[in-house]
């Protein structure tokens, strides 16, 4: 469950970097692939289809690709990804705003890798087998879009320097190099690590997060007035205000069958919709 995360700019050789990393630490590699995958993750569509329509019928495919598209459900979707894979054992995770996610995981290495403009270009170039025009325009057309994902789903700064336990110049320091000065650093960090708080601070983020796909699941994630925290144990706190009974009902019934949940702790409040709005 030791994660190191990669993040870096286009062109910088950061995946090359990871999978070099993750090869010689004999980790899991993972990288952001997984986002154009989003909606057909195992851990994402479980839980929806235990509260939508038949998993395999047409309904349920339309309504899980049109909660994608939707910003808050994408960003819950992605940090159960995260959190499932880190649970899973050893894992390098490249982009997708992983090093947000679990940036109070006790068990985290984030590790940032740049190059200087010019040797991105030319390493994009090269790679492509185009024009330095054209691979500058590349270069920045994807740097504006890992700036602008990280803004949207995080609100914060993708190239934030204190985000990180060390950042990488591959411009200056050779691939090889990289790899076993992070390898050797992220093992000293990790030597201070607690194991069992790690792999508990997992569980109750993942049963959070499977919490709230099953409100998007009942379609009841827009009012933002449940919240959950998950304690040891399976055991799931719930708070905040339902609009009747029959709603109140529902929601317990549909967290009550997720696997990871031994007992629910519910201090929800019933209103009516006139108070409620006024």
């Amino acid at each position: 469950m030791r994660t190191i995360t990669i993040s870096r700019s286009y062109g910088s050789a950061g995946t090359l970097f990871a999978k070099r990393l993750s090869a010689v630490l004999g980790y899991q590699y993972a990288d952001e692939a997984l986002i154009n995958k989003i909606d057909e993750a195992p851990e994402v569509r479980n839980v929806l289809a235990a509260h939508m329509e038949d998993e395999s019928a047409p309904g349920f495919l339309a309504r899980v690709a049109e909660l994608a598209n939707n910003r808050n459900f994408f960003k819950v979707a992605l940090e159960t990804c995260v959190y499932d894979l880190a649970l899973k054992g050893d894992l390098v995770f490249v982009g997708g705003g992983a090093h947000i996610i679990l940036e109070e995981y006790p068990c985290l290495f984030a590790v940032q890798v740049v190059r200087n403009l010019r040797d991105r270009i030319k390493a994009i170039a090269d790679e492509k087998h185009i024009s330095y025009d054209n691979a500058f325009d590349l270069v920045k057309k994807r740097d504006r879009h890992k700036v602008n994902f990280v803004r949207h789903y995080f609100d914060r700064d993708l190239f934030d320097p204190t985000m990180f336990h060390i950042t990488i110049n591959a411009s200056r320091v050779p691939i090889d190099d990289a790899v076993e000065m992070v390898a050797s650093q992220a093992g000293k960090t990790f030597s201070f690590a607690d194991d069992q708080a790690a792999e508990l601070f997992l569980k109750k983020r993942l049963i959070e997060k499977k919490a709230q796909l099953v409100l998007f699941g009942l379609d009841m994630a827009h009012d933002g007035r449940i919240a959950f925290e998950a304690q040891e144990g399976g055991v799931l706190i719930v708070r905040g205000v339902v609009g009747g009974k029959d709603m109140k009902e529902r929601v317990l019934s549909a967290l009550s069958r997720l696997p990871d949940v031994s007992r629910i702790e519910e201090h929800l409040k019933v209103e009516v919709l006139s108070r409620m709005l006024y």
